[in-house]
């Protein structure tokens, strides 16, 4: 059987599939002087986008499995290479030297695909990276290397061989000269403000440690590396926390007050105290208006014995009516009264009786 081989320098547009979906958190590499970085730069952006997947066959037919994206991986970290707008060609490979666009700065796996973030240098690529996300336009990573590779005629491909690839570039190229260039991803740019945690890093790059303890990681984690999990992670641990009683209660009050989700419970409940509130005052005040003037039969006195009961401040319906009793059963208000019904109808009357032996008697009305 003849065995067709494949070896040198090579560039090949890493297309990955199944792209659908949020985009993960891919840490900055703990060896990054990020200040160093960014120095002068403004407002610094990068750039997540996939670099690699196992199990995935390229337009050349270079098929790349678990070991050769897994070591990808590895020198992605290790040797954090630079990217350019395109590569170098044969004949400039030798002698050039151009600005390099993006600086590869972390790594990390989701599911097999490999992620990778890049510093996007100030200048033209970066303008024309934004113009690509503003219009929702498509980019695709090329990797720039030297391997080796043996034809595999089950799959119709050269096996890539993981121990004999040594990353030279990753460079960005137009999605449309993919052989399947549907599989290409809108960029994700970024600012990021801090270093990641060394410890974490160490973790994910450490070279005699390819299959590290999660189990382990997982325990060393603190509160401040929670930003470092993929979304789909932080979900699940979200969703497996059961709901607290308080949080079920505002739920079930919302239902009852017939508000929608996300409404502001408090301004509610404050404007049905305000509302209630009103009522109360006027329910108090209708109520004195009414024993007022079912009780004080002298019109000009009611506006006083109003002013009365008011000025005792009853807090309830109940509290009006006891101080009504009070200020009309007072000495001065019933003074008031007889004096206004004097006022009125005159002085009290005498009227002449013939009395014993032609004397006169005199007997006093009632008032």
């Amino acid at each position: 059987m003849d065995v067709t081989e494949i070896k040198g320098e090579f560039t090949d547009i890493m297309f990955v599939t199944e792209l659908r979906g949020s985009y993960p958190n891919v840490p900055i590499s703990a060896d990054v002087d990020y200040q160093a970085l960014i120095k002068g730069d403004p407002d610094p952006m990068f750039l997540t986008i996939p670099i690699g997947k196992a199990g995935v066959t390229s337009g050349n037919q270079r098929h790349y499995d678990e070991a050769f994206v897994q070591e990808l991986e590895r020198q992605t970290l290790a040797n954090k290479p630079i990217g350019l707008m395109g590569h170098l060609s044969q004949a400039d490979r030798a002698t050039a030297f151009p600005e390099e666009a993006a600086h590869w700065v972390g790594a990390i796996r989701e599911g097999n695909t490999l992620w990778g973030k890049a510093y996007i240098v100030p200048g033209p690529v970066r303008e024309r990276i934004a113009r690509y996300k503003a219009h929702g336009k498509a980019i695709a990573t090329s990797i720039d290397a030297f391997a080796e590779g043996v034809w595999d005629e089950t799959i119709k491909a050269f096996r890539m061989a993981a121990k004999g690839l040594r990353l030279n570039q990753i460079d960005l190229a137009p999605a449309d000269r993919a052989g399947i260039a549907d599989l290409a991803r809108v960029p994700l740019l970024t600012t990021e403000m801090q270093e990641e945690p060394a410890e974490i890093q160490q973790n994910i790059t450490t070279e005699d440690n390819p299959a590290m303890d999660k189990l382990q990681v997982i325990q060393e984690l603190t509160e401040a590396d929670a930003r470092l999990l993929p979304d789909s992670v932080r979900a699940a641990i979200v969703a497996s926390v059961p709901t607290p009683a308080e949080v079920a209660l505002i739920a079930e009050l919302r239902t009852e007050l017939g508000l929608e989700a996300g409404a502001d419970i408090r301004a509610h409940i404050a404007e049905m105290r305000t509302t209630q509130e009103t009522q109360r005052k006027a329910a108090i005040t209708n109520r004195i208006k009414e024993l007022v003037e079912g009780g004080i039969k002298v019109a000009d006195v009611r506006g006083i014995v109003t002013e009365l009961v008011t000025a005792r401040q009853p807090q309830s319906v109940q509290d009006a009516e006891a101080a009504y009793t009070a200020v009309a059963a007072s000495s001065a208000v019933t003074a008031l009264l007889a004096g206004r019904v004097v006022e009125t109808m005159g002085p009290a009357q005498g009227t002449p009786v013939q009395g014993q032996q032609n004397k006169n008697k005199y007997f006093v009305l009632p008032a």
